[in-house]
Order: C-alpha cells, then structure tokens, then sequence
C-alpha cells in the first residue's frame, strides 16, 4: 500500500506524462502524432472567417453584370449605367484585398492562379461552344461547324469586346474577360508590390493600358489587366490602412464619397473595363473607387443590422465565379426570341420579366454545373474540392 505523500508524488508523475499544456514544447523524443493538435477555437474562426459584406457586394455587382448585359432585352440604359459606374471595379477591389502583399511572382504563385481562374476560363469556352453546336443543330438556322468555329476562335483570343484597334479577324468571348484580366493583373500585382513605390507604378500601369487600347490590340485582356491592376490595388489598400472598420473614415467623408460617385453614374456612367475605355477619365475611375467603396459600407452596415436579409444574398455572392459563367453560356446561346411571345404576355414590364427568365436560366445551369462530375465542377466549387480530397 502507498500512504498518502507517496500517491501524491506518483499522481503528480503521471499528470506531468499525461497532461500536455503547450504541445509546442514537447519533448523531442515524442513521436509527432503522439499527442494530435488540437486547433483553439480562434485558429479556426481565423481559417474559417468570412466577409459577408463582400460577398453581399459581389452579389449585387453580378445582377448589375447582367442587368447591363440585358439592355438589348428592353433594361433601361441609365439602370445600366448606374451599375457600370462600380460593378467591374468592385470585383477587381475585392479580389485586390484578398491579394496577399507579400505574393511573389513564383511558379507556384502562377500555377496556382491560373487553376482558380484559366481553368473555369476554358471549361467555360468548352460549354459555349458544345452549347452553341447543339444549338445550331436543333433550331437548323445557323451552320454548326461555322458557329462552333466562331465561338472557339473568340475563346482563344479572350478579347472582352471591340475597340477601334481589334482586328477585324477576332470575335469577342464576352464576360469571360473578367478571368483573363484577373489573372494577368494578379500577377501584374505581385511584381510591383516587390518595389518601394508600388502606387506609382500602378498608376503608370493604368495610364499605359488606357492609352494603349485606343492604338493597339493585345490577345486575353492584357491591356485591360494593365488597368485593373489599380483597382487590385485599391483592395489591398483598403485592408491595409482599415478602411472598413468602425469609425475609421467619418460620417461626412462617407457622404462626400456617396454623393461623387452618384453624380458620376447618374451623369456620366460610361465605365468600360471590357474595352478599356473611360470616357470621362478620372472621373469614372474616382467614381468607380468612391462607389465601390460606398457599396461595400451598405453591405457591411446591412449584414450587421439585417442579417436576415443578407444573408440570403451573402449565399449567392458565394459563388460568383459559376453564376458568372454560366451567365456567359446564357448570354451566347440561349434563344430568347422563343419565348419573347410568353415573356412578354406576363402582367410585368418586359425587360422585368426577362430579368426573371435570365436569373432563372442562370440559376438552373449553376446548379447542372454543380451536379457534373467532381474533374469538372471542382474548379467553380470549393466543397467540390473538399469533397474529392476527403475520398
């Protein structure tokens, strides 16, 4: 039997074997698996942390996307133009202040890139020409070798839209732009970040690639990454010196911010990062910052007090990425002129109802998206991802 000191003693030798307080200062002779890590509680909120503010802009920089793409379909122009004067910029800030400052311009800097957006670039093209073939073979009107020709030329040449300086031979892809610009001026980023004076070489890039487009034509929207490197860069400002947080600009200067940016929508909104073009110079770019900036606020102070609303809206901005992708296979392939007849029978505003049959036909082809096989959805989907790494 053990009096009572030495139970005591043998107590505190099997605590001191069995009870690990830092897992950090383990002994070297431990096996690595002996005792797992055990994540706390802040380490996973950090990993697992989102901005619902961002993805609630995101949401509605989307609907402004294809509310402008749906002036032909009767949507009002100044509708348009209010969300041209932010909606592109908008995704170029958020994606700039999610960019890490200290990314280098390496290998696996590039490649990692070019799988979160090229590869959604060529599945995309892969589905607009196969839909727009189909097409053609069902509705007998257009040749389907000539219209699958035309839409693989466009997708090689990744030109947003024409300007003066496109040559007559290329054909635009449309929206899919976005991912071409995106990753170019990711990269664009990730070099002048290396230098002491980053803004300045920012701004020389976004002068080089206004100017430029007016006089020449470079393929996959090089020159309009040229440009979006500044937006890029206005995102990582924004994280950097806290624009967001609480109390961090004044009330006025919100106000100062709103009021520009409304005043540049309303009276100029002839913002076009597809071509490259700002016909209003500074002004659409400081309406475009002042505007970006202004919805990010709203969505923020919207989350915080109405969260019931958001976050319904903060699901959809989620996932931006497929829905903007298959708004472009909507856009390009999808017949309206057959159901022009029912849309406009409907007791709603024409383009109203148009508006609803767009989201709809959006919506249906997200989720066919999501239903592919793991190889194809797993570059919209993150949870596709995850899924097929934990088989």
């Amino acid at each position: 039997m053990l009096n009572v000191d030495e139970s005591k003693q043998l107590n505190r030798k099997l605590n001191s074997v069995l009870v690990v307080k830092d897992l950090s200062k383990r002994p070297h002779f431990w096996p690595h698996k002996a005792f797992p890590t055990i994540s706390t509680p802040d380490k996973e909120h950090s990993v697992k942390k989102r901005y619902p503010e961002f993805d609630v802009a995101k949401a509605i920089a989307l609907a402004g996307v294809i509310i402008g793409h749906s002036t032909y379909l009767g949507t009002p122009d100044r509708l348009a133009s209010v969300f041209y004067s932010f909606d592109m910029p908008l995704f170029f800030i958020v994606s700039g202040f999610f960019s890490k400052p200290e990314a280098k311009l390496t290998p696996d800097y590039v490649r990692k890139n070019a799988k979160s957006l090229l590869m959604p670039y060529l599945i995309t093209c892969i589905g607009v020409i196969g839909c727009s073939f189909l097409g053609a073979i069902l509705t007998g009107k257009t040749n389907p070798a000539e219209i699958a020709s035309h839409w693989f030329m466009a997708s090689l040449y990744g030109c947003g839209g024409i300007t003066p300086a496109t040559p007559a031979f290329v054909s635009a892809i449309g929206a899919l732009w976005y991912l071409f610009a995106l990753f170019f001026g990711k990269m664009l980023l990730a070099v002048v970040n290396q230098f002491r004076h980053p803004a300045i070489l920012v701004l020389g890039l976004f002068f080089c690639g206004n100017v430029l487009a007016q006089i020449i034509w470079l393929p996959w929207s090089i020159l309009q990454a040229l440009s979006a490197t500044l937006f890029l860069y206005i995102g990582q400002i924004i994280k950097k010196h806290g624009l967001l947080e609480e109390n961090s600009i004044e009330p006025i200067c919100w106000l100062f911010m709103a009021g520009i940016w409304g005043y540049s929508a309303l009276r100029f909104g002839k913002l076009y990062m597809v071509t490259n073009t700002y016909v209003n110079g500074t002004q659409d770019v400081i309406g475009g910052i002042f505007g970006s900036l202004v919805i990010l606020k709203l969505c923020q102070t919207a989350c915080k007090h109405i969260p019931s609303v958001t976050k319904p809206i903060a699901w959809i901005g989620k996932y931006t990425l497929p829905l903007f992708c298959m708004h472009l296979i909507e856009l390009n392939v999808f017949p309206y002129q057959y159901v022009s007849g029912i849309v406009e029978s409907l007791p709603l505003t024409p383009w109203i109802g148009y508006l609803i049959v767009r989201f709809a036909i959006i919506a249906l082809l997200t989720s066919i998206l999501y239903m592919l096989p793991r190889p194809i959805s797993k570059w919209y989907f993150q949870s596709r991802q995850k899924s097929q790494a934990g088989r």
